[in-house]
């Protein structure tokens, strides 16, 4: 019975991670209402963004560290408070400054709660169907942008922008409550609580292995986020609606829903992540190429969405076969910290050049880059690991 108990664990880490994505994409839906409400400027609304991406920069490594060493109900219930605080702010505040502040606070919370939750999931299916469990965990934040995408923009026109705001902090409390009452540890995991806190020596002793994971994770954010902010803008100029730019952009995210957990589970059966891992990235870096060469968006977002599946669930089923089970969380950590890079960066980055050269194609180009620099340091992960690695997976 408690074997099965880890299914129970599945469901409040799925919509833990839910709300996560609530928090992060509330505002775009419902950015015209709160630029005309606030009187902001567009580099001001787009802040908003980058602020809640911003202290996962700085805080996730702490976080990951600390989930090594502390039971995770305290940790994760000052996670949870955070992010209801910030809500909370975002969706009654008046002024900038106090939208701000909500973002950065829930952002502390929400990203750091972001690390907890695949260390949690990795303790209770550490022996069987990993893969599937961190496929199905990754379904979680593009169900999480269709339902914001889907219905928060529509909510705000008809009851004011600050209405899916505050439902989402009441969907927070919600899940707050299921957390403290499901969580538990694994009858057989033991938190050693009097571990010298050094954390510099945890990061020495993991090794290069799951940084070149990391980075490679942030790349393919990297490039996934570029492709969601500039698009909407080639679409448009290729006399698309606005409606029909948001629904193709939305078919990449579909993919990701529908396919993570096959991928999770193909996973379980052959192991080998990193050779999906290059497999997704090189076929994903060729398709943002064609994006300047052919007309067919359709297809080209579909076979974006197949491809991208093939990533999320290998990388976050690495750090449990890589590390030391004392190191986990802190791997997880790493995968955050580099993720919050490329979320925060990247988009600046393609937009500068793009500024600079006059032309969407470079925009594509920089993202195919991303794409390519996935594989590149998927690779370097894939030869930095032992051997032994391989034949403990056998045995």
């Amino acid at each position: 019975m408690a074997d099965n108990y880890r299914w129970v664990i599945l469901i409040i880490v799925y919509l833990s991670i839910l709300a996560f994505t609530l928090i992060f994409q509330s505002i775009p839906p419902i950015l015209p209402f709160i630029l005309s409400d606030l009187h902001l400027t567009y580099a001001q609304s787009g802040l908003l963004m980058s602020l809640f991406a911003l202290p996962g920069i700085f805080v996730s490594l702490l976080g990951g560290f600390l989930s090594d060493r502390y039971g995770m109900r305290p940790l994760g219930t000052g996670c949870f408070l955070l992010m209801i605080g910030g809500t909370l702010l975002v969706g009654l505040g008046i002024n900038l400054q106090i939208l701000g502040l909500g973002r950065i606070i829930a952002g502390i919370g929400g990203l750091t709660l972001s690390v907890f939750l695949p260390k949690l999931l990795s303790q209770w299916f550490k022996e069987r169907e990993l893969g599937l469990a961190m496929g199905i965990f990754n379904t979680g934040v593009p169900l999480g942008s269709v339902i914001c995408f889907g219905l928060f923009g529509k909510m705000g026109d008809l009851w004011g922008w600050r209405v899916p705001i505050l439902l989402t902090g009441i969907y927070l409390l919600i899940t707050f409550i299921l957390f403290l009452i499901l969580y538990r540890l694994p009858p057989s995991q033991d938190i050693e609580e009097d571990k010298p806190l050094n954390i510099y020596k945890s990061l020495k002793e993991m090794g290069w292995p799951i940084w070149w994971v990391g980075f490679s994770w942030l790349w393919f954010n990297a490039a996934f986020t570029s492709f969601a902010t500039f698009a909407p803008n080639l679409f448009l100029q290729k006399d698309y609606t606005i409606e029909q730019s948001g629904f193709l952009i939305g078919i990449p995210l579909l993919g990701s829903l529908l396919f993570s957990a096959p991928i999770g589970y193909l996973v379980d059966r052959f192991k080998r992540q990193e050779w999906f891992i290059g497999m997704g990235a090189i076929a994903l870096a060729i398709l943002a190429l064609f994006f300047n060469f052919s007309s067919s968006f359709l297809l080209l977002v579909i076979l974006m969405g197949i491809f991208s599946a093939m990533i999320p669930a290998p990388i976050y089923s690495l750090p449990p076969e890589i590390l030391k089970s004392e190191n986990v969380g802190l791997g997880f950590g790493v995968i955050s910290t580099c993720s919050s890079i490329g979320l925060f960066a990247a988009p600046y980055l393609v937009g500068k050049a793009t500024d600079l050269t006059g032309s969407y194609s470079w925009s594509f180009i920089f993202i195919s880059l991303f794409s390519f620099l996935t594989m590149i340091f998927i690779l370097f992960a894939h030869r930095s690991r032992s051997p032994t690695d391989y034949t403990d997976l056998k045995r």
